[in-house]
């Protein structure tokens, strides 16, 4: 077994989301939020994942800009930390070779979630991006125990399921907070704006606190069209957080938009832990005015049927009825397979919500009960074209990947699929688009039309009269408006159905009031 050493100088390998910052945009950071000047008056200021220095070099250079010489400026107050040693010595170096600098007493090279507290006046810090789930194997074991510890999740299956999707700059900024920053000391920090405008994993975080310490967001700049850092798909934005301060909203939120700075507000509109909703003005919506929708519990907005990867085994472009039990089906990869009819469904595409054709243009096979449990192996057995194609795809299904679907193949269902359960089997569903769009037409579909993973999402119902009611709730101008004040028209979190739930209520919870 590897000691606690061997593991450390393994860990100051690794390279963890490093996105380093630009110059120019270090010094938008000092301009925007006065960091210079409160330097110069004496604050510390610490940058806790460093990389190679930038954000505080950025200090010397806008300085030096202003007719600072080196000696006259308080250099002695930058202090920084990087877990990579590469990149720790290139900015030792840099420090040295450009601006005859010895910061080896200010600098660190360690794990800053391991490194030893000490209180700084300003934290100045691009946190490494990345989700806990796409961090290296055995590191992500190592460090797992910090996200629970600084109030990120609620438990292991948390993490193990919807929290996997947590990113681990949420970590650094609550341990830089709580541990590194003095009493009502500020907090100057890029960030994944997932932090703030997404639904799910990231909604421990907005209760900006960590055990008995609060913090408030004062104030967000949103880079949205600026390509601030080159090949980043993710929204990013700078954020100013300020020790032991409650959290008032709405605040401050500027937008870039064509070169332009536009000024919003942003607040939470039905829970203080939603995300940040970006308005001109707080009497431009009156959001929280929107009626609830009432549904049963069964029909809790879903997302689609989840291959995990397998698309091609089951989805299929072309159907031809062959007889009254098999149809002929067809896709890029596959010619001319017999299925039974009757695990065959239409799949929704996005043709379907201009048209009112009755003809899909795909279709889905779903192995399985109509009660939304998978076919027992037995059962397939007596339909020997499934059967026969089910294996000859074995292989690939097997090697599918994620923690809820491997709780189903760990039981011995390696045809299974995520999103499918009895609501599938509906009778109805009024359905919307959930993905890349800017408007919410929701629309119903009658029979067994399947919704497509995160494409679409959609409300299961019994009745048509159900149906109708609802689509026409949810097609009240408000909702879209909602949505629309997320800013992420156009995005895979346009109208998922985490952001649905929000003006659902369920019959149970409005018979228990009574």
């Amino acid at each position: 077994m590897e000691d606690i050493k061997t593991l450390d100088l393994l860990d100051k390998e690794l390279k963890i989301g490093d996105i380093f910052t630009p110059l120019r945009w270090a010094e938008f950071a000092i301009e925007k939020f006065n960091l210079f000047q409160k330097w110069l008056n004496g604050a510390s200021v610490f940058d806790p994942t460093m990389g190679e220095g930038n954000l505080l070099e950025a200090l010397i250079t806008y300085g030096i800009a202003k007719g600072f010489t080196i000696d006259k400026l308080p250099t002695n107050k930058l202090f920084g930390n990087e877990l990579n040693t590469h990149y720790f010595n290139r900015a030792l170096n840099k420090f040295n070779v450009k601006y005859g600098l010895d910061m080896s007493k200010n600098f660190t090279n360690e794990d800053f979630l391991r490194l030893k507290p000490q209180k700084y006046d300003i934290i100045f810090g691009n946190p490494p991006w990345q989700n806990f789930v796409d961090l290296p194997t055995g590191y992500k074991q190592r460090i797992k125990s910090y996200f629970f510890e600084f109030d990120l999740v609620g438990n292991s299956q948390s993490l193990l399921l919807g929290g996997s999707r947590i990113d681990i700059s949420a970590l650094i900024i609550q341990i830089a907070i709580k541990d590194f920053l003095k009493q009502n000391g500020e907090a100057i920090i890029f960030i994944p704006l997932s932090l703030l405008l997404n639904d799910g994993a990231n909604r421990n975080f907005r209760t900006y606190s960590v055990g008995e310490v609060k913090y408030c967001v004062s104030s967000v700049f949103d880079f949205n069209d600026e390509e601030v850092f080159d090949g980043i798909s993710t929204r990013y934005g700078l954020s100013h957080f300020i020790r032991d301060r409650e959290s008032h909203f709405p605040i401050p939120y500027f937008r870039n938009e064509k070169g332009s700075w536009n000024k919003y507000i942003a607040k939470p509109i039905f829970h203080q832990t939603d995300p940040l909703s970006i308005i001109s003005d707080e009497t431009e919506h009156h959001f929280e005015d929107i009626q609830p929708i009432t549904i049963k519990r069964e029909s809790m907005p879903r997302q689609g049927v989840n291959t995990c990867g397998a698309n091609d085994v089951y989805f299929f472009d072309n159907l031809v009825e062959v007889d009254e039990k098999l149809s002929c089906v067809s896709n890029k990869t596959k010619s001319s397979v017999f299925l039974p009819k009757k695990f065959l469904f239409p799949l929704i595409t996005s043709k379907d919500f201009k048209t009112n054709s009755e003809f899909p243009s795909k279709w889905v096979l779903l192995p399985y009960n109509s009660n939304g449990k998978p076919l027992e192996w037995e059962q397939i057995q007596k339909f020997p074209e499934l059967m026969l194609y089910l294996e000859a795809n074995k292989d690939l299904l097997q090697s599918r990947k994620g923690v809820m679907l491997n709780a189903l193949l760990k039981r011995g269902y390696w045809w299974a699929m995520l999103g499918v359960g009895e609501y599938n089997f509906f009778p109805y569903k009024v359905v919307w688009e959930a993905y890349g769009m800017t408007s919410f037409n929701p629309k119903i579909f009658e029979g067994n039309w399947q919704a497509n993973q995160s494409l679409q999402a959609f409300i299961p119902v019994m009745t048509l009269s159900e149906a109708e009611r609802i689509q026409l709730q949810l097609s009240e101008k408000r909702i879209e408006n909602y949505l629309r004040s997320l800013k992420m028209e156009g995005t895979m979190n346009w109208a998922q159905p985490g952001k649905i739930k929000k003006i659902i209520k369920y019959e149970d919870e409005i018979l228990n009031l009574f």
